[in-house]
């Protein structure tokens, strides 16, 4: 059988290459919704979607795209992990200079933060401390672990005593219609410096929103089943990856059954179910289908891999996967200056279906972008820096006549 962690001047290429398709997910779900990532005002709503051309993407999106991504993305960040683990030897030198480099990844989130509240480079470096501790889990402890977060078993609890108990105020999905309006006003016509200071206050709305939607469980526990992956080797295991595949597909065509029964039968009671209850059954049948749907992505890349002609297809991914930082913080950067109102101010001016189409020609960009970066420079810039910050040293950046003349030959 073809060796499918195949190597590329030391890194495993098919980890990159689903890292690229993950960020071209990624522009998909944030371009269409343009760069907002919250509650929207009804009149964006509706602005953003008032073609059958846009309904059609923003359905297509909802359902294909949207949460499945972030999964993934999460998912190779536990899996990184452990590949930095396994070189080392899980020293306390390790742990320090690991603990450094996830402060270092705080404060470029930060700096994302103020200018795209949907920064998930805070989140990540925060729950990045609890690989630390994970790691040190025996193996059935950690999947079990994993596995309750993934599919948000404390969210459902946490909807559960809502439906016992409702919570009074306003919330991420009981939002304050005014903050709404005042959130959109200053992104659509406010300055640079009040753009800044509203995404710092946004801060606190955002991981409101990871608790309330359990995505910071779910996140979690991607980490600590890439990190479980790793340590099992199952990316060496195809066979367990088109099992996987199938038993993906029956939850999912379960999970849709079950969603349209309890819809169906509900409907045919005349039954008034509260939103607490929906909730609490949607929410628990939407995480099992993006769950199966990202893992159902991730093993068609990797048995596809396997295979020659779509290797050489796949291989499009892998420069622009394997400068993910930079990637991601440039999509952003691209986003932030195509609809906000220090750039063309195109926010509610455009509908999802030209957004999309925008998203989707920026990824190529970053494509060739990417390809040509990498011929003459080791990492994509965003990566340098966060390399050399984490050695306190100024780390290589060309590549040498001599490592160029190996990789042409």
């Amino acid at each position: 059988m073809q060796e499918i962690l195949q190597k590329k001047t030391g890194r495993i290429e098919v980890i990159d290459v689903i890292r690229g398709f993950t960020l071209l997910g990624i522009a998909l779900v944030h371009f269409p919704e343009q760069y907002y990532a919250g509650m929207m005002p009804q009149r964006l709503a509706e602005s953003m979607n008032h073609g059958i051309a846009d309904k059609i993407v923003s359905v297509f999106v909802g359902i294909f795209i949207s949460g499945k991504f972030f999964m993934i993305f999460s998912f190779l960040f536990g899996l990184s992990f452990f590949l930095q683990l396994d070189k080392s030897d899980g020293s306390v030198k390790f742990v320090a200079r690991f603990m450094w480099r996830l402060i270092v990844l705080f404060m470029i989130g930060m700096v994302h933060q103020l200018h795209y509240r949907g920064d998930i480079l805070t989140i990540y470096a925060i729950l990045g401390f609890g690989l630390l501790i994970a790691f040190r889990l025996p193996d059935r402890a950690l999947l079990i672990l994993a596995l309750l977060l993934v599919f948000n078993v404390p969210s459902i609890i946490a909807r559960a005593i809502d439906v016992i108990q409702p919570a009074a105020g306003p919330s991420f999905f009981n939002p304050d219609q005014n903050a709404l309006d005042a959130y959109y006003n200053t992104v659509k016509s406010g300055t640079y410096l009040s753009i800044l200071k509203a995404n710092y206050h946004e801060m606190k709305g955002k991981f409101d929103f990871q608790v309330e939607s359990g995505r910071i469980y779910i996140t979690m526990g991607l980490f600590l089943l890439g990190l479980y992956a790793g340590k099992k080797n199952i990316f060496r295991d195809i066979t367990f990856f088109r099992k996987l595949i199938r038993y993906a597909l029956w939850t999912i065509l379960g999970s849709v059954l079950l969603f349209v029964g309890i819809l169906g039968g509900v409907e045919l009671a005349g039954i008034k179910v509260p939103q607490s209850v929906q909730w609490l059954v949607g929410g628990a049948i939407q995480d099992v289908f993006n769950a199966c749907l990202a893992a159902i992505y991730v093993a068609l890349i990797l048995t596809l891999f396997q295979k020659d002609k779509w290797k050489d297809r796949l291989m499009v991914f892998y420069s622009v996967g394997r400068m993910g930082l930079t990637t991601y913080l440039m999509q952003a950067l691209a986003g932030v200056l195509i609809f906000f109102s220090i750039g063309f101010d195109l926010l509610g001016e455009v509908g999802a279906a030209i957004s999309a189409l925008i998203g989707a020609g920026i990824f190529i960009l970053q494509i060739l972008f990417s390809n040509y970066w990498l011929q003459h420079f080791q990492y994509g810039p965003v990566e340098w820096l966060w390399r050399s910050l984490t050695y306190f040293k100024l780390q290589p950046f060309r590549k040498s006549k001599v490592i160029e003349s190996r990789v042409m030959a």
